[in-house]
């Protein structure tokens, strides 16, 4: 029962410092019980918890036929076991939280949240630790009811000296020695002894202070590691490099469609000078048309609007001599190009060529979800409705 405390003990001080972990990256949200993992686990701890209620339930009989009361400890340990899955939950669940509510991506492994994983993890070896002590429990009830032979002393051999390591580890009395420590305190005949402290205790309390040393030089005088606050900094400055890259890749997926208006100045200036580098041409310098149409009035031979203009840049007029510039132009530089055809309206420029093709209006229709669409008007009635 001692290997169980003590293992119990080292998982308690591991517990934090897996909770430390490396971030992985976010993920979409799945079902857990989707996870091959997870599914895994699960059913290694239901396998694991079906052998500890058989053992359990021998132990109990054997108990049952002599008639005494077992103290090897089981109940103390069950219930060091419930804390101990309580607590290692609670600490990996706590990181879980402040990571959230920093910005941080949640810690995951094999597509398990940390805390998940953990806590299987500690499940499975919890049930591991709780059969060896069942197994080792039988076999001494066995000794004792006399169906087994008790091994001569001389050639028992422990992998492990669990008295000795008790002794060193909790720096215990011997019970035959405890009137050396008893003290004059005494209550309904229970006495107060005065051990000294265990010394993984004391061991655990010197390790806080040399870490507390460690962490302030490491953070607060060489600024070797940083701050939370430099962390957050970071952090946000590697998602504005993301979000540029996205923005990139939503801009190179914009097509008739989809285009919208650009109205942010720098954009409509690059648009300018694509305009006069390749459309001024045949268009005029202020659209006042020439080879090509009059691009100030509401007469459009192919459709106005930011969809038709673009879709007209994009797929040309090859019939008229208008090339596809889609085979030169990106979809932003288009969507750019478009955006400042479009300022050309209602302007006055000098000697604009004569209207072609039909008056072209939007008519904004409000739908159900408050927003409005643009219809073309050259579109029939029916339709529109």
């Amino acid at each position: 029962m001692l290997a169980i405390r003590l293992t119990f003990v080292l998982l308690l001080l591991g517990v934090p410092a897996f909770a430390q972990g490396q971030s992985a990256p976010v993920n979409e949200p799945s079902s857990v019980f989707s996870n091959p993992i997870f599914l895994v686990l699960a059913f290694t701890a239901i396998i694991l918890m079906a052998v500890i209620m058989s053992l359990a339930a021998s132990i109990r009989n054997l108990a049952d036929s002599t008639k005494r009361k077992s103290n090897n400890g089981s109940g103390s340990n069950a219930t060091l076991i419930v804390l101990m899955l309580i607590g290692s939950g609670l600490s990996l669940n706590a990181q879980e939280v402040v990571d959230r509510s920093m910005g941080l991506p949640p810690m995951t492994i094999g597509g398990l949240d940390s805390w998940i994983f953990g806590g299987m993890m500690l499940l499975i070896l919890t049930e591991f630790l709780m059969i060896i002590a069942l197994v080792k429990s039988i076999r001494n009830l066995l000794i004792g009811l006399g169906y087994q032979k008790a091994p001569a002393e001389e050639t028992v051999k422990p992998w492990i000296n669990w008295k000795w390591l008790d002794r060193k580890i909790n720096d215990a009395v011997p019970l035959d020695r405890e009137a050396e420590v008893m003290t004059d305190h005494e209550y309904d005949g229970i006495h107060e002894l005065d051990n000294n402290l265990p010394p993984w205790w004391i061991y655990g309390f010197y390790g806080t202070i040399i870490f507390a040393f460690v962490y302030l030089f490491d953070y607060h005088v060489f600024g070797t590691s940083p701050l939370q606050l430099e962390e957050y900094n970071t952090q946000m400055a590697e998602a504005e490099v993301e979000k540029s890259s996205r923005l990139k890749e939503i801009a190179a997926s914009v097509d008739e469609t989809n285009v919208t208006v650009i109205t942010d100045a720098t954009a409509l200036a690059s648009g300018k000078d694509i305009y006069v580098g390749n459309c001024a041409t045949c268009h005029g310098q202020g659209g006042e048309g020439g080879v090509g149409p009059n691009l100030t009035d509401v007469y459009w031979i192919h459709g106005g609007g930011i969809n038709n203009v673009f879709k007209t840049i994009k797929y040309g007029v090859p019939e008229k001599g208008m090339i596809a510039w889609q085979t030169q132009l990106s979809p932003e530089t288009m969507q750019k190009v478009s955006s400042y055809i479009l300022t050309f309206q209602g302007t006055k420029p000098a000697n604009p060529k004569a209207p072609e093709g039909n008056e072209w209006k939007e008519l904004i229709i409000a739908t159900a979800d408050s927003t409005s669409v643009p219809v073309d008007t050259t579109l029939s009635a029916s339709t529109i409705q």
